[in-house]
């Protein structure tokens, strides 16, 4: 299945375990052999045998069904009559497909975030189970969290091993393993960054150049906004880098 297909499936989650009518499903997927018969049965046994937990494995399962999956997939909901859940797939799945790069010189190159690999379990596929950075303790240093009577209370709900069935994303109560990060991306995830075919990057060659001139006296946020705003305004076709970090500090380089 096509990565954006993917995406698509997990942001519907929660609409789709909600709402997917199972049972006049199965005939379909069979006949457009989307799953086999023991794929089917698999289903039906999956978790408690309710509906919603029905619906939930057959989601998961879906992704790996091959580039086609999701397309099938609606064409049984219209053969079945849920024709909302169609109609909202097919015009979510139309909306992420439609921006297309502007022809001309500058070659476009399309920037993803790196997206979570799934674990196999070991059940012949892969399950809706995610490698999860459960983060580390640190020892509270500021004197308000020591004052009397003060208390904390987590704002989700923290993450529990086995919360397969649960369809709200949990929480992780602690800090997370790779703190003082700094992420820069060419271009916004999902939009295209151009390339010169003769000079190369323009997000690199503006890099370049702003931390050849600022670097010795400026702080790395600073450097980006800089490579920001030059790559936004160059030339007629448009581009627009960003960042974001888990800094405490500003960080600056050592260049004598």
């Amino acid at each position: 299945m096509e990565e954006a297909d993917r995406q698509l499936l997990r942001r519907s989650r929660m609409r789709l375990v909600s709402e997917l009518q199972v049972v006049p499903l199965w005939d379909a997927l069979l006949s457009r052999e989307l799953f086999t018969p023991d794929m089917i049965e698999d289903i039906q046994r999956a978790g408690s045998g309710s509906r919603r937990d029905q619906a939930r494995q057959l989601i998961i399962d879906l992704e790996t069904r091959g580039s086609q999956a999701l397309p099938l997939f609606i064409s049984c909901l219209e053969d079945t009559g849920q024709d909302a859940l169609a109609s909202f797939l097919r015009t979510s799945r139309h909306s992420a497909k439609q921006s297309k790069p502007t022809p001309g010189n500058p070659t476009p190159v399309v920037i993803r975030p790196e997206t979570p690999r799934p674990v196999d379990t070991g059940s012949g596929g892969f399950s809706d189970v995610w490698q999860r950075d459960h983060g580390f303790e640190v020892a509270s240093t500021s004197p308000e969290d020591r004052a009397s009577g003060s208390s904390s209370e987590p704002d989700a709900t923290p993450f529990q091993q086995g919360s397969g069935t649960v369809d709200q994303p949990d929480a992780v109560s602690s800090l997370p393993t790779p703190s003082d990060i700094f992420v820069s991306y060419s271009t916004f995830p999902g939009f295209v960054s151009w390339r010169d075919t003769k000079s190369g990057s323009w997000y690199v060659e503006t890099l370049d150049r702003v931390f050849e001139q600022w670097a010795h006296s400026e702080d790395l946020q600073s450097l980006m906004l800089r490579v920001a705003n030059a790559v936004s305004v160059k030339g007629i076709y448009k581009q627009m880098p960003g960042c974001f970090n888990f800094l405490r500090k500003k960080l600056f380089f050592k260049t004598q």
